[in-house]
């Protein structure tokens, strides 16, 4: 199985090691178009998150590169001191690997939601610049509906679903009150936005920093009131907590402007982005205490260990469905051969019966029996696939290829 999963996450780095390996939505763009032009590359997607950066890769037999070294060398590092940061998986363990992300499995924050419109997103912007071939497309359709399905018919933990919560609910743990307390939120896009109204519903009275080039497309809280992203530090000495979560590569908060703010004595800061958005050296100041997203994780809960067995069987069948697809997908184009071949025969069968009973219909009633027969026959013979190991599923169809082939030449 020529598919290959190369990547970092939370587990192999912390979070300065993965910002190196963070993708822009400009740089996904260059680095899909070019990878789709190296040869032994059938196709490529690839996810960014602030937990981790996955390349997912479809091979052809002429692919001789090392995985660890292009995924380096696409962001310019060198595999030597890298390297050991990253998790290479190839075959059915990048497929399952592949479903259990989509399944929340592999998430800091198990059960997560965000992950499958992650994934999603990341399918279709492949898509839109021709990184994706049938494999791929198969591979990310089928682990994001089992992700799906977990999510609807499965009791994972419900709570600490993102980042933005599992933030402020350690926060809470660790002794915050939000009610009445002032709160920046650095950032509008849809983790900053997500920051504010989870901060609102606990009555925190919050700000969130807009752009002024995008001041009159934002949208944010209606509760929440607005500054302009350069007047943050102009509102710093009023807030006890200060949140950012932005998409830019560049620092939001550095520790030599903070130094000159009056700030109130115990001012928390939590960074949520990936790269970091605050500078690392705020966290050494005095007075300040500063997170970022590796200092949230949830523990599991005993109750949960039934439904994460069951999430693990479903996502084990699923990753199985996959592998008989793939096994089989060149037989795919001879079984549709078949079942046409099929419904010709039977047509040839009932024709001279058609003309006598219905001849003014003729041609609609074949037309229905013929879309019947073939569905039958596409039916039968997938369900023949879906039990038996594929060797004895190709001399299934082989039997019924060579049949027809035997018909025809008389």
């Amino acid at each position: 199985m020529d598919i290959t999963m190369v990547g970092i996450d939370y587990t192999d780095a912390g979070l300065d090691i993965r910002g190196k390996f963070s993708y822009t939505k400009r740089e996904q763009e260059k680095t899909i178009t070019a990878l789709r032009k190296k040869e032994g590359i059938s196709g490529c997607i690839l996810l960014s998150t602030c937990n981790r950066t996955e390349l997912v890769l479809s091979r052809t037999r002429e692919w001789e590169r090392e995985e660890r070294s292009l995924f380096c060398e696409l962001k310019g590092q060198s595999v030597e001191e890298y390297g050991s940061y990253l998790h290479l998986r190839r075959g059915m363990d990048a497929v399952k690997d592949l479903f259990a992300l989509a399944g929340g499995l592999k998430s800091q924050i198990l059960g997560e939601d965000q992950i499958l419109t992650q994934m999603k997103d990341a399918a279709d912007f492949s898509r839109k610049f021709f990184g994706t071939d049938k494999i791929l497309e198969t591979l990310f359709r089928m682990a994001v509906t089992a992700g799906k399905e977990i999510k609807t018919n499965i009791n994972l933990p419900a709570s600490n679903r993102s980042a933005p919560l599992a933030a402020i609910s350690g926060l809470e743990q660790k002794g915050a009150a939000f009610k009445g307390e002032r709160c920046l939120v650095i950032g509008n896009g849809a983790m900053g936005r997500l920051t504010a109204q989870l901060l609102l519903d606990r009555g925190a009275d919050v700000t969130v920093t807009i752009r002024q080039y995008r001041s009159g497309i934002v949208d944010v809280p209606v509760e929440a009131a607005r500054i302009e992203y350069s007047k943050r530090y102009e509102k710093l000495p009023e807030c006890r907590y200060v949140f950012s979560a932005t998409a830019s590569p560049n620092t939001t908060i550095t520790a030599d402007k903070l130094d000159a703010c009056a700030l109130q004595e115990n001012t928390v800061f939590v960074d949520l982005a990936v790269p970091r958005d605050i500078e690392e050296a705020v966290g050494g100041m005095d007075g300040v205490t500063l997170y970022d997203i590796d200092d949230f994780g949830v523990e599991l809960p005993e109750e949960t260990k039934q439904s994460l067995a069951q999430a693990r069987q479903l996502l084990e069948a699923k990753a199985a469905e996959f592998e008989r697809w793939y096994d089989a997908k060149d037989v795919v184009p001879m079984l549709l051969t078949i079942s046409g071949q099929a419904s010709e025969d039977v047509i040839a069968r009932i024709d001279k019966k058609l003309r006598k009973s219905v001849p003014e219909q003729q041609d609609a009633v074949e037309d229905m029996v013929s879309t019947a027969v073939q569905k039958v026959v596409n039916k039968l013979m997938f369900a023949v696939r879906d039990s038996v190991d594929v060797s004895t599923f190709r001399e299934c169809v082989d039997a019924m290829r060579e049949l027809y082939e035997e018909e025809t030449a008389r």
